[in-house]
């Protein structure tokens, strides 16, 4: 089954200093039997996920999201 990414929406960028709005994260389980999004006391939907510093849980409405791709190794001739 093929992981989800998520990058930060650009006008959101202010308020999460330690993220890049150009890169793409790995969005992970909180703990092993969950989904990848959660949602918190208040209703809004979070998302964790594993930056090189370890990892953050932020809101789901302040990302955007797309399937992990795999990338092809060129095959050598």
């Amino acid at each position: 089954m093929p992981g989800v990414q998520a990058r930060l929406r650009s006008e959101h960028k202010r308020r999460y200093l330690d993220l890049d709005p150009t890169a793409w994260y790995q969005v992970v389980p909180v703990f092993p039997g969950v989904t990848q999004r959660m949602v918190n006391m208040a209703g809004e939907r979070l998302a964790r996920l594993a930056t090189p510093k370890g990892f953050t849980t932020i809101r789901a409405d302040h990302l955007e999201f797309r399937s992990a791709q795999v990338e092809a190794k060129p095959q050598r001739a």
